[in-house]
């Protein structure tokens, strides 16, 4: 009995944990794109919603991939190969981070030349390179398993409106654009 006390007072706790970041604003965060022009987050976001993408380790962004995959067409190009007339994107502002911290810092750089070199061109204003401290992210955000990518969507002002964390989900998927389908 006591076992399942704890598992429901561990799951509740975990729950809340995972939820404390809602309503408030995302930590300022200075980023550049591929094309190397520098982005402030949240406050070069202000004023539309806000997908954001965060990965902090290999094993995140590979889970990530498969979130490229499908927010690119969703959020950015809104069409498929088949599509005689793309859909418009959605009016968000949709960005894709890779972070470097701690001793990967050093190693933005050349990561950044090489992701370039391997994303199509039309893409590089929507991928973003972070070279600092993970500490205020992490406990901010909640951001505590690194294997993971990090979902968020920004209200208007900066302030976190929604957040997933782990491998590609289609429910995370359809919760998002129901947050930003209004935005249209």
């Amino acid at each position: 009995m006591k076992r399942i006390l704890y598992s429901i007072i561990f799951c509740i706790v975990i729950s809340a944990a995972a939820h404390a970041q809602i309503g408030k604003a995302f930590p300022n965060m200075e980023c550049r794109n591929l094309d190397d022009g520098k982005i402030s987050l949240p406050s070069g976001l202000i004023g539309k919603k806000s997908v954001l993408c965060l990965a902090y380790s290999q094993k995140a962004q590979e889970k990530l991939e498969k979130w490229l995959s499908e927010a690119i067409p969703k959020f950015v190009l809104r069409g498929d190969e088949t599509s005689l007339i793309p859909l418009e994107p959605y009016n968000v502002n949709t960005y894709f981070i890779a972070m470097y911290t701690g001793a990967n810092k050093v190693a933005a750089n050349n990561a950044s030349t090489q992701i370039k070199n391997n994303v199509d061109k039309l893409l590089h204003s929507y991928v973003l390179i972070y070279a600092g401290d993970l500490e205020p992210y992490k406990t901010k955000l909640n951001m505590i398993n690194k294997d993971d990518p990090y979902v968020f969507v920004l209200d208007h002002k900066g302030n976190v409106e929604y957040m997933y964390s782990g491998a590609y989900n289609a429910k995370a998927m359809d919760d998002i654009e129901n947050l930003i389908a209004d935005e249209e």
